[in-house]
């Protein structure tokens, strides 16, 4: 499934990424897909990077042929996958009919109505879901969706907040640096930003162990979008390798429609040879049809 949006934040000057002036707005509105986790509109950073938060609620793998009796969960996974948040929502309320006090239902359910545009339902739902975790992955997991929440309502400095208190309560997965990280290039922090990124980079394995199948290569994403603010052009395409690499169906057609946007930060890599390169190297491991060209 899938998250929105940063703000004011400095083009880099020079190099792969440079360009003059400032990156401006950040639309925080639309959801995810991610995702885990489905984006719509306009895509600055702040847009780029918060449509890709998929709110992640532990999946299980699900199978091709849908039974006749498909339990709530895969059910309302399956639809939710299929971005069908109005259907994948019903489900998700028998499950939680079914298990009153198990948080995993509230936590999809609350991701369905953030989707769905309904904030008040979702955040209803999150803290519900609090009430019901016992261990600190899964605590954690849904504080950074609550943050996702606030990012994507225009509440930069309160989403801080979630984020911090999610990578304190389970400081294995990186991920939660790199929100934080985004968040502080919102802020317009660069600086606090290179520091919490240089963090999550000494622990950056934590992000294959730790994200979903579906996320797999998200958090190499978000990164290489904060190294783009920050003009640090090496590691942009370091992890947007990376991010390849982990998951080629997701991220190859997403770089060629970002790359064509001239309100992306990698709208300026669309002809540098080192990127086309790195795009050709995983576009041949698409289906027909995946990867269009953009010239």
């Amino acid at each position: 499934m899938r998250a929105t949006p940063l703000e004011h934040l400095p083009r880099p000057v020079h190099g792969l990424i440079g360009r003059s002036g400032y990156l401006v707005g950040i639309i925080l509105t639309g959801a995810c897909a991610a995702f885990i986790v489905a984006g719509c509109g306009k895509k600055p950073l702040g847009q780029s990077i918060g449509s890709y938060i998929e709110d992640v609620f532990s999946r299980r793998p699900i199978a091709a042929k849908v039974p006749d009796e498909e339990p709530w969960r895969e059910k309302g996974l399956r639809l939710a996958k299929e971005r069908q948040f109005e259907q994948a929502a019903e489900a998700f309320m028998r499950l939680v009919e079914q298990e009153p006090e198990d948080f995993f239902g509230y936590n999809a359910l609350a991701v369905c109505h953030k989707n769905r545009g309904d904030h008040a339902e979702a955040m209803k739902n999150f803290e519900r879901a609090l009430e019901f975790i016992e261990g600190k992955e899964d605590r954690a997991k849904v504080l950074a969706n609550i943050g996702n929440l606030y990012f994507a309502t225009g509440k930069p400095q309160t989403a801080l907040d979630q984020y911090k208190e999610a990578a304190g309560e389970f400081k294995e997965n990186p991920l939660y640096l790199v929100l934080i990280a985004r968040t502080f290039l919102v802020l317009n922090e660069p600086a606090r930003a290179q520091r919490v990124l240089a963090t999550a980079e000494a622990n950056v394995r934590g992000l294959d162990k730790y994200q979903p199948e579906d996320d797999k290569g998200l958090g190499y994403y978000l990164m290489s979008h904060c190294f783009a603010a920050l003009g640090e052009e090496d590691k942009v395409l370091k992890y947007l390798e990376r991010a390849l690499k982990a998951n080629p169906e997701r991220f190859v057609p997403r770089l060629a429609k970002e790359s064509a946007d001239q309100q992306s930060l990698f709208y300026t890599l669309k002809d540098h040879p080192d990127f086309r390169k790195l795009v050709d190297k995983f576009a041949g491991s698409l289906s027909p049809g995946r990867w269009i060209d953009q010239d």
